[in-house]
């Protein structure tokens, strides 16, 4: 009987394990926001602004990149990887333009406002392609901008910045044709829907200050940690996998005795 208990246990831990494995493997929490990596903010496409005031960017200490800009005012200056983003975010690869993020549900940035005075700051991407290969083909109205809400990074505060697939600010979303995201209202927050999620052709983030011509941000790459449950189940998956181990001598016997 004793024997029959601990082979019983062996086999109830190799179970375990196995479906533990399945679950993490599966992306049970699995991260699903992507940010720029590092190399990318130190690219060229984030060398100078694409529109708006000027910024000199440098190299900070660790993984940070400083954005130093001029000539801020109400009107934003914005920063951005432009058509065809590169490949870089974890998004499915290989497709047209790398421009299918449908494996997430978000983008984030951290940002540090270094300056003395107060400044705004957003996230932004751009959906829906134009020219030939859109859907439809050679239509603008293909088009739409998305974008966080404003948010007043104050002075030597860091702030992730977070731009959520379900509830994202559409310019240009009004005159959407099918399949592009439809019902929607410029400024108001909406789902993007799942076909524009694969028809992204710009990531960035822009700044403004009304108080402040010049302000300085550190920006970061977001690294998302791992979820309580899944630290869980991690952790029980390694020992589950010891004990597994200390049972392979018996696991083999009974393997053998089916067989028999």
């Amino acid at each position: 009987m004793n024997s029959f208990r601990k082979s019983a246990s062996c086999v109830f831990a190799s179970l375990l394990c196995a479906m533990i494995l399945l679950c993490i493997g599966g992306g049970v929490a699995e991260a699903t926001s992507f940010s720029i990596p590092e190399y990318v903010l130190l690219g060229d496409e984030f060398s100078s602004s694409a529109w708006g005031g000027s910024v000199v960017r440098t190299d900070a200490p660790g993984s940070l990149v400083q954005f130093s800009f001029s000539g801020l005012g109400s009107g934003s200056t914005g920063l951005k990887d432009d058509y065809p983003v590169g490949p870089d975010y974890g998004q499915i690869l290989p497709s047209h333009a790398n421009g299918d993020f449908s494996n997430f549900d978000s983008y984030a940035l951290w940002a540090t406002n270094i300056d003395d005075q107060s400044v705004w700051m957003g996230l932004f991407i751009n959906s829906g392609f134009t020219g030939p290969s859109g859907t439809p083909s050679n239509d603008p109205g293909n088009d739409t901008f998305w974008q966080t809400a404003w948010l007043e990074l104050d002075p030597g505060v860091r702030t992730l910045l977070y731009l959520d697939f379900d509830d994202a600010i559409p310019y240009h979303v009004e005159d959407n044709p099918l399949p592009h995201t439809q019902g929607g209202t410029d400024g108001v927050a909406m789902v993007i829907n799942p076909y524009d999620r694969t028809e992204l052709d710009a990531i960035g983030f822009h700044v403004y200050s009304n108080e402040n011509e010049d302000a300085a941000i550190l920006v970061e790459t977001y690294t998302p940690i791992p979820e309580p449950a899944t630290l869980a189940l991690m952790a029980v998956a390694f020992l589950a996998m010891v004990f597994l181990k200390t049972c392979a001598p018996r696991l083999r016997l009974i393997a053998t005795r089916f067989r028999g």
